[in-house]
């Protein structure tokens, strides 16, 4: 098999599985969601990265009314995009506070510099 043949078939093949989401799939992936979006709000995602929260909270609110409309493909779908918003949103608040306690590190490693070059010390 070429791998252009071998590409168009794996395509097909996830195409197809891609497209074939019933109710409990679509009841876990909004499952997933939902804790993924927990999880981001604790990690104060709220403040630290708003942006990525709402699109969260917008994909999973989403994923919830296509539940609601039995559109199964539609609900785990968003149900994923809304995974990767709050794991993106949990990242940036992890790093936002590894930045500011860097900040802070750096600030006390400066003071104690000062202090020691001071005469008399």
């Amino acid at each position: 098999m070429t791998k252009i043949s071998l590409l168009v078939l794996l395509a097909a093949i996830w195409s197809t599985a891609a497209f074939a989401a019933n109710k409990n799939d679509a009841q876990t992936a909004i499952g997933q969601a939902q804790a993924a979006v927990q999880s981001a709000e604790s990690a104060d995602a709220i403040t630290a990265a708003t942006n990525e929260m709402r699109a969260a909270q917008d994909n999973l609110a989403a994923a919830l009314g296509a539940s609601e409309r039995r559109n199964w493909d539609a609900s785990v779908l968003n149900a994923q995009k809304a995974v990767a918003d709050a794991n993106l949103a949990t990242a940036r608040a992890r790093q936002q506070r590894a930045t500011s306690a860097t900040n802070e590190i750096e600030a006390s490693l400066e003071t104690l510099r000062r202090e020691t070059a001071q005469p008399g010390n």
